[in-house]
């Protein structure tokens, strides 16, 4: 502290505080200020030393920061409208919906090795029915939507399929979802055995790929010139991809449900998320190009 004498003789002082030794003693010591003088210079140390209350740095309401997320496990094929639905629940309730996307099979190896989460929506039932078979499964919702198989060329279809059958013809290279692992190859492969025409299109498949997105991906790039991918896959991709309906007498749509995990330790969370998820999933799920009627 530095003291000189003004012209009209009042002491005028100088604090130079360091750090945050916000100590009034330190300041006054020795010295006796004037009862105006010493409410400034009280009033500038409370400000230097920051002792007003922390703030939430997260930006929201404490009780609302509190809040615990849930865990969900997502086909990979969903990522799009599950993103949406996760981010509205969050705006409306202040709850985090934590993520693990891939496709379905490994979906389910992830939840019995981990042992938790809270909320699993695969790509159809019978995934579903695994979940239930392992004792994972509680209550359930649903159908949100459909699975609806389509074949999907590049753009401008070279190899000029027209039908499903075509994929069996000597020549075509198709890249296909993996048939064990995928919702979609699962349904696709089921599809070829109605018709007789297995052994024919695995001859012609080039590749398996981990999910339908990859399978599209591929395709887009110019590897291969056919494919079994959702039907939604080609809402975002139409100025790179062509699109075949499968005749609705042999295809097989599966329908995409919601459920509650058993393990979850949120379960009457995981029920309002549920609630969400049928009365708003529809509709997100249709502007993302799914069916959502059989």
């Amino acid at each position: 502290m530095h003291r000189k004498f003004t012209g009209d003789g009042a002491p005028e002082v100088r604090v130079q505080v360091k750090g945050d030794d916000c100590l009034y003693n330190q300041l006054a010591k020795n010295i006796k200020l004037w009862p105006i003088s010493f409410m400034v210079i009280l009033l500038a140390i409370l400000l230097l030393a920051g002792c007003g209350a922390p703030e939430n740095r997260s930006g929201q309401p404490a009780a609302e920061a509190d809040k615990a997320s849930l865990f969900a496990y997502v086909g990979a094929g969903l990522k799009e409208p599950f993103s949406e639905i996760a981010r509205l629940y969050e705006q409306k309730t202040g709850v985090k919906v934590e993520t693990s996307y891939n496709n379905s099979g490994a979906l389910l190896n992830q939840m019995e090795t981990a042992g938790k989460g809270d909320i699993f929506m695969p790509g159809s039932m019978p995934y579903i029915q695994k979940a239930e078979q392992a004792g994972q499964l509680g209550e359930m919702v649903g159908p949100i939507a459909y699975h609806t198989p389509a074949i999907i060329t590049p753009k401008g279809n070279p190899a000029q399929i027209s039908q499903i059958q075509d994929l069996a013809k000597p020549g075509v290279k198709i890249i296909m979802p993996d048939k064990e692992a995928t919702a979609m190859g699962k349904a696709a492969f089921e599809i070829f055995d109605k018709l007789e025409i297995t052994k024919q299109v695995e001859e012609n498949i080039l590749t398996y790929t981990e999910t339908p997105m990859k399978a599209a991906e591929m395709l887009m790039m110019g590897q291969g010139n056919a494919g079994i991918t959702e039907l939604s896959m080609v809402y975002k991709n139409r100025d790179k991809l062509d699109v075949i309906e499968i005749d609705p007498a042999v295809n097989i749509i599966e329908e995409i449900p919601c459920a509650m995990l058993t393990f979850s330790t949120q379960q009457e969370q995981a029920k309002d998320f549920l609630k969400f998820v049928e009365e708003e999933g529809p509709a997100i799920f249709a502007q993302y190009g799914f069916k959502t009627e059989a």
